[in-house]
């Protein structure tokens, strides 16, 4: 039997389904001793966009040098603190779908 009370994921229905799979195959042949209303979703598990930083390292030493080290400190540790956006040409730039 599964031995986990709890679980946790992110807001994002592909973690949840993860987690509901992991729970499902750690309870094996018991799958009905175990139930998803046990996962907790939390926001603060939710990804990150870095926006104009983006796919650069974090001790890359042109952040620091172009942002201030201060300021690239406060994007990587604060919940609140917000990178650059990302411009229409950066690398990693995705349009975001029509609207339906």
């Amino acid at each position: 039997a599964s031995s986990v009370c709890v679980a946790f994921s992110s807001e994002l229905q592909r973690a949840h389904e993860t987690c509901e799979l992991a729970l499902a195959s750690m309870a094996g042949h018991e799958q009905e001793t175990w139930s998803s209303e046990r996962i907790r979703r939390d926001w603060r598990l939710n990804e990150r966009h870095y926006g104009a930083v983006q796919g650069l390292f974090k001790n890359d030493s042109t952040l620091a040098e172009k942002y201030g080290a201060d300021k690239v400190m406060e994007w990587r540790r604060s919940l609140h603190g917000r990178p650059p956006p990302m411009e229409h040409d950066h690398e990693y730039y995705v349009p975001p779908p029509a609207p339906l």
